[in-house]
């Protein structure tokens, strides 16, 4: 006669035990992957984010508009912010329409485009403003004109220019009239909208075709001017 034996207490209480150790495992391993691809997620949101803006301010830099007839209604304004991070202001005149929405009343003309980091209905961010430049930039029609919030990740801006009489990169930009040939710009962005972290750093170096032109109609200027009587 066969005789049936079941499982102990002990014998049940050590399975259960095995199964809840494979289960956090297990579960442990999901969240992992889980995590993993939201982190993922994110910083391709986080670049994707990162290049578009520095895309459009490479073409509208690269856009650049300029003649040696009127210098000083073409020339880059750059200034030097005392925040943390870096908020820098610079401004330049571009045929691009990159930065304008369809309806803007100035899209068909020269404009006057400033980048800064402003704080707008509370929220702080990377902000443009617009204007024609045949306004003057200091008149009160171009002051009018209020920026616009392009996204509140970027926390940040950096710019710095590379000074072809010293060979090195510089953080002011000081010359009047002029464009810079090569600069080079660093946006500091917030890794989620949901929650606070570093700032995540992303630079570009951007070359502006009529630098040249406005560095040698500049130098012509000034050896025309110390030659003469």
């Amino acid at each position: 006669m066969n005789s049936r034996r079941g499982f102990s207490l002990l014998e049940v209480l050590f399975a259960m035990t095995i199964l809840s150790v494979m289960g956090i495992m297990v579960f442990g391993t999901l969240r992992t992957l889980v995590d993993a691809t939201t982190r993922a997620e994110e910083a391709l949101d986080e670049l994707h984010l990162s290049e578009t803006v520095l895309d459009q301010l490479s073409e509208s830099l690269r856009s650049a508009a300029y003649f040696d007839s009127d210098p000083r209604r073409y020339t880059f304004l750059h200034e030097k912010g005392t925040g943390n991070p870096p908020d820098d202001t610079f401004s330049w005149v571009t045929r691009s329409t990159a930065f304008l929405p369809s309806t803007y009343p100035t899209r068909g003309s020269l404009n006057r485009i400033e980048i800064s980091i402003e704080t707008i209905d509370g929220e702080t961010g990377l902000a443009v403003r617009a204007f024609s430049s045949l306004l003057d930039r200091e008149g009160p029609e171009a002051e009018d004109v209020a920026p616009w919030l392009l996204t509140q990740r970027v926390k940040g801006l950096e710019l710095k220019v590379y000074d072809l009489n010293r060979n090195e990169w510089v953080d002011d930009w000081e010359r009047d009239n002029q464009l810079p040939v090569t600069l080079s710009l660093t946006l500091y962005v917030q890794p989620d909208e949901s929650r606070t972290g570093r700032l995540r750093k992303y630079t570009r170096r951007i070359d502006i075709p009529v630098g040249p032109l406005s560095r040698e109609t500049r130098r012509g200027r000034r050896r025309t001017q110390d030659q003469e009587p």
